[in-house]
């Protein structure tokens, strides 16, 4: 299994990430693909997957939070999965590659909301492995559900640190 993360740093008006966002993508490619071989029997999915990871300046998350939630204030993290049916993944096995939808993050939003880089860095990876699961059918609707979704966004949060210098912080120095 192999996945494939398009990353978008809409806060930065870059369209081409550097090397930090270089060696993020790569990370969570790395920490997706295990994910995904852990949570699907063999010949389950397509052999490849693709996530789209835009991280937006606190307006624009703000838009799209009240587009598609009805809620007129920034949030940290909106995920938009394309194969949940009825709260279950659907996905079709029938592509060569499959899109599993779009994670959207508001580092400015985190920031104001963390102490410091370690307390920052820590959040955006955790919001980036509850966006993940979320692009997988997984929800927080119930106690038994929440619990289930916080531990395993907690173990993708720790792969996503381990040995990655800098963090997300050096993606966002001098935002916020």
């Amino acid at each position: 299994m192999s996945v494939k993360v398009q990353m978008r740093l809409e806060s930065s008006g870059d369209a081409d990430p550097d090397a930090a966002a270089q060696e993020l993508a790569a990370r969570a490619e790395e920490v997706f693909a295990r994910a995904l071989e852990r949570m699907f029997p063999e010949g389950a999915l397509p052999p490849r997957a693709e996530v789209s990871l835009s991280f937006l300046p606190l307006e624009r998350m703000r838009e799209q939070n009240r587009t598609y939630r009805g809620i007129d204030e920034p949030t940290d993290v909106l995920s938009f999965p394309l194969w949940e049916e009825d709260g279950e993944f659907r996905p079709s096995c029938a592509l060569p590659v499959l899109p599993l939808g779009d994670i959207l993050i508001c580092p400015e939003y985190v920031r104001s909301c963390t102490p410091d880089e370690d307390a920052f860095n820590r959040e955006m990876a955790l919001l980036v492995s509850h966006g993940f699961l979320h692009l997988l059918g997984w929800d927080h609707d119930n106690d038994e559900r929440e619990a289930k979704m916080s531990r395993a966004a907690e173990s993708l949060q720790n792969e996503l640190l381990a040995g990655h210098a800098g963090g997300f912080a050096r993606l966002f120095e001098g935002e916020g």
